[in-house]
């Protein structure tokens, strides 16, 4: 009975074309949608960090992603009890910017090959 009303669909012209994209296509989406969500997670620890250290009078400021860990173990000198709070939450961004820069690396390699791009 299914059948039938697929059939009768195709009859009265109750359907619509659907592009199905390849696998290529679907792999490199879930490239760049992995990029993005490790970049956000960076950006997100580090925001995350600059509150919990506002909390006790400690000013971030406007740094690089470069030198933020420095920055953060700079103002941490001599608060040992936070410096052992914050030192993980650095060691995560550290490893998030370590992933993003492996999967940027293959986004570029992609680009390069690629006549379109």
């Amino acid at each position: 009975m299914m059948h039938c009303g697929i059939a009768h669909m195709m009859r009265v012209n109750l359907f619509r074309p659907v592009h199905v994209k390849t696998i290529s296509s679907q792999q490199r989406r879930a490239l760049l949608t992995a990029r993005k969500l490790v970049s956000n997670k960076t950006r997100d620890i580090e925001n995350d960090i600059r509150g919990l250290l506002r909390n006790f009078g400690l000013k971030v400021g406007i740094i690089g992603s470069a030198g933020f860990a420095a920055r953060i173990r700079e103002l941490l000198e001599n608060m040992t009890d936070l410096k052992e709070v914050i030192e993980p939450l650095l060691a995560a961004r550290q490893q998030l910017r370590e992933t993003f820069t492996t999967l940027h690396r293959r986004v570029l390699f992609i680009v390069r090959n690629d006549m379109t791009c």
